[in-house]
């Protein structure tokens, strides 16, 4: 496994586009050509960040599997929104997986524990399995039932990190709670997707034409969203400014030994 200091590339996933959008207002991102999936690339200092989206559910996780054979990166994190499973973690937490897991296994895939330390020092809080599910988990009840197997839920970091560790290449799974546990998603956001995970607004809209007693939560879901994903832009920013300086700093420390 490489060390933190000789990282250079980083390949970034997120499901959807508006998970992406605060954090690429924020930064400088340059769209770049690939042979299969758009990619955004950023620098901080000497290192390269490089996001691609994955789809809800990660429908184009294999777009992943060539993106990593072209940029090589020495390291990969999923991230974006998830749901609370424990009544602790409120919206606009950020968790830092320990482990992930499918809720029908006991096989865990284990984040880098360096990589989780750097997080915990950005803010971030431990949580020691993050559950990848099939769908979203919309009722509370649901929630609830998967409470004794993991604190938060998404839909695509176990695949993707489990590419990337039979690849040799650490990972880690970073996510802000959107939902907590005791509120149900109640607009059917999978219904609304695309063949490749991107919620349709028009497909929302119609939902909302046909059920117009949706609309206080989805409002409410909205608001939360932006709020949410721009305090996970700004950690975002934090975590890679503050690998970057241990980065150069190891690799300065390196040339003086040797000179």
């Amino acid at each position: 496994m490489r060390s933190l200091n000789m990282v250079n590339k980083i390949l970034v996933a997120y499901a959807m586009k508006e998970e992406f959008a605060p954090w690429r207002r924020m930064r400088r991102f340059r769209r770049i050509s690939t042979s299969t999936c758009p990619v955004w690339m950023t620098a901080f200092g000497t290192t390269e960040v490089y996001v691609a989206l994955a789809g809800a559910g990660a429908p184009d996780a294999c777009c992943f599997d060539g993106l990593t054979k072209q940029f090589t990166p020495s390291l990969g994190i999923v991230t974006g929104v998830a749901a609370g499973l424990k009544p602790e973690w409120r919206p606009g937490d950020l968790l830092v997986a320990q482990s992930v897991r499918s809720p029908d296994s006991e096989v865990r895939l284990a984040g880098d524990p360096r990589l989780i330390d750097l997080a915990v020092q950005c803010g971030a809080k431990p949580a020691a399995a993050m559950i990848t599910l099939p769908r979203i988990a919309r009722t509370c009840a649901e929630k609830l039932r998967l409470a004794p197997w993991g604190d938060a839920a998404d839909m695509e970091s176990l695949p993707l990190m489990k590419m990337w560790s039979a690849r040799g290449i650490p990972s880690l799974a970073l996510r802000v709670i959107l939902d907590p546990v005791e509120q149900p998603m109640t607009c059917d956001f999978e219904a609304a997707m695309d063949a490749h995970g991107q919620v349709q607004i028009t497909r929302i809209l119609a939902q909302l034409a046909r059920h117009p007693q949706l609309l206080p939560d989805f409002l409410h879901v909205a608001r939360e969203s932006s709020r949410v994903l721009r305090i996970l832009a700004r950690f975002m920013d934090q975590f890679f400014e503050l690998l970057d300086r241990q980065s150069s700093a190891a690799t300065n420390h390196m040339q003086s030994s040797v000179s």
